[in-house]
């Protein structure tokens, strides 16, 4: 079960139904949110409906926490961070976006820090490793501010492979910074 978490400024709490149209209005069909990660920017909002339901299945597994971020001020919801293990490449990562009104504000950077502290204490992990596009540099300056380390470079593709560049493979090491 993804756990609610709480910070100065930032609710963190798991995906609900109601979320959908806010998660379509806010990032879902952004070119520029979705350039640099996985997904692609849609205007189906089925594809927001199929983001829920995924979403939803992965509430009991504990291997996958994404959070929405919700701003406590306005109790909008503004984006997602996730901590999940990459079976793929069997390893902790993470990943998060935000809605582009929302960008430069250190939400990201507030969202992750308490998303990392929860793995660390409360999962035992104990190194995560992701990767950013090198031109996505607010990526890397929030992975920077996190203590991630970059180690080198390697392929990279986003947008559901529309865009095949370099990343900055970045590792990050309880007790290290």
């Amino acid at each position: 079960m993804t756990p609610r978490l709480e910070t100065e400024r930032l609710l963190l709490r798991e995906v609900q139904q109601e979320d959908l149209d806010d998660i379509f209005d806010c990032w879902m069909q952004d070119e520029d949110v979705s350039r640099y990660m996985w997904w692609k920017a849609s205007n189906d909002k089925k594809d927001a409906e199929e983001f829920v339901a995924f979403e939803l299945g992965n509430l009991e597994d504990e291997r996958w926490n994404r959070w929405m971020i919700i701003l406590k001020e306005t109790n909008e919801l503004i984006g997602t961070c996730l901590g999940f293990y990459n079976d793929e490449e069997d390893h902790w990562d993470i990943s998060y976006n935000l809605g582009k009104c929302y960008w430069g504000k250190g939400y990201v950077t507030e969202a992750m820090q308490e998303a990392m502290k929860y793995a660390v204490e409360h999962m035992g992990v104990k190194e995560i490793i992701t990767t950013h596009a090198v031109e996505n540099t607010a990526s890397g300056h929030v992975l920077e501010k996190l203590g991630f380390v970059y180690e080198k470079d390697v392929p990279y593709e986003c947008s559901l492979g529309d865009i095949h560049t370099i990343g900055h493979f970045c590792r990050f090491k309880v007790g290290e910074k």
